[in-house]
């Protein structure tokens, strides 16, 4: 394994044009991540419930109904994969925040 060291040092100042690029890819950045930040704060209670009942509710439902043998062609494992499916969507959902307020 070959490696190299340099002692080259670059003391040239920043480039003014990569400098202004970055400034405005960091402004655009802020444009859209402020208002998507503050609109899904904005619905986090609402979706937070949604999803905590769809997904922690149906489960049980979901097995109780299939032992109750009422329902003869029951979709079992639809209605479970949705319950498990609304846990996820909220772990992302919260994941998407924390992401954002970085």
């Amino acid at each position: 394994m070959n490696t190299t060291t340099s002692d080259w040092v670059d003391d040239r100042p920043p480039h003014l044009g990569r400098a202004l690029a970055w400034g405005a890819l960091w402004f655009a950045w802020q444009v859209v991540r402020l208002p998507l930040l503050a609109l899904l704060l904005a619905l986090e209670p609402l979706v937070s419930l949604v999803l905590s009942i769809f997904g922690f509710l149906g489960i049980p439902v979901t097995i109780i109904l299939k032992c109750s043998g009422d329902l003869p062609h029951f979709p079992f494992w639809g209605m479970m994969g949705f319950s498990i499916a609304s846990i996820l969507v909220l772990m992302a959902y919260e994941a998407l925040i924390g992401l954002l307020a970085r």
